[in-house]
């Protein structure tokens, strides 16, 4: 842990941190090979790259201020090549944006090629991140590769229907750990096997409780 790595990605190996300890997991596919250990270059240089990506951000946002357009930028990527260098601008807004107004302006402040892109529900949480109620980051900005559908029925099934904003993700849709986790609760009923009592399926110890004399219960 702690040891700087070559990630590989489509635009080139990434400098990443070794933030978990080795581990055994059963995996359906390969994990990706990475390409070496980073040296002091190749962390320096990312170290780099991040205060320009800030730098681009926060000019983004300066120009969409100064434009006065309805939209909020929340993050951007950079990509440099021989060709050039693009930059990805991700924003969201309450309605369409025309985008003409906004690239000429942002193309001549950034000096690169720009490609907005608006995002929507999920895709939102996902490139913003954040803190679940569980206290962790979001799932959909760590380990999930793709945000997906989560049917309500999923919610009738782990008893959470009482209460919407328990069952809300930081995205204002349902949680995707729903989703994942609902193979767990089902397992768990089938291996519980239901109880018989005399009014009926149900729990036994909440069956015995309700049985007890009410002086029973105030003396415990």
């Amino acid at each position: 842990m702690g040891s700087w790595l070559l990630y590989p990605t489509p635009d080139g190996p990434l400098v990443c941190r070794c933030v978990w300890g080795p581990e055994e997991v059963d995996l359906d596919g390969k994990l990706p090979t990475c390409p070496g250990v980073a040296d002091d270059a190749a962390v320096a240089a990312a170290a780099r790259d991040r205060r320009n990506r800030a730098e681009i951000l926060e000019t983004a946002r300066r120009t969409v201020e100064d434009l006065g357009v309805d939209m909020e930028v929340l993050a951007v990527d950079l990509v440099e090549s021989d060709g050039g260098r693009v930059i990805a601008v991700y924003f969201r807004a309450p309605h369409r944006v025309e985008f003409a107004t906004i690239v000429g302006p942002l193309a001549g402040r950034l000096h690169a090629r720009i490609d907005l892109r608006q995002l929507r529900g999920r895709d939102t949480a996902r490139v913003v991140g954040g803190v679940g109620v569980c206290g962790r980051s979001l799932c959909c900005s760590t380990f999930l590769p793709e945000p997906l559908t989560v049917p309500n029925r999923l919610v009738n099934e782990q008893g959470m229907v009482s209460n919407p904003l328990v069952v809300t993700g930081a995205c204002g849709k349902l949680m995707c750990c729903l989703r994942y986790e609902s193979p767990y609760y089902a397992d768990f009923e089938a291996a519980l096997g239901e109880a018989r009592v005399p009014d009926g399926p149900g729990c036994p110890l909440v069956s015995a409780c309700s049985r007890r004399p009410h002086q029973e219960h105030k003396d415990a």
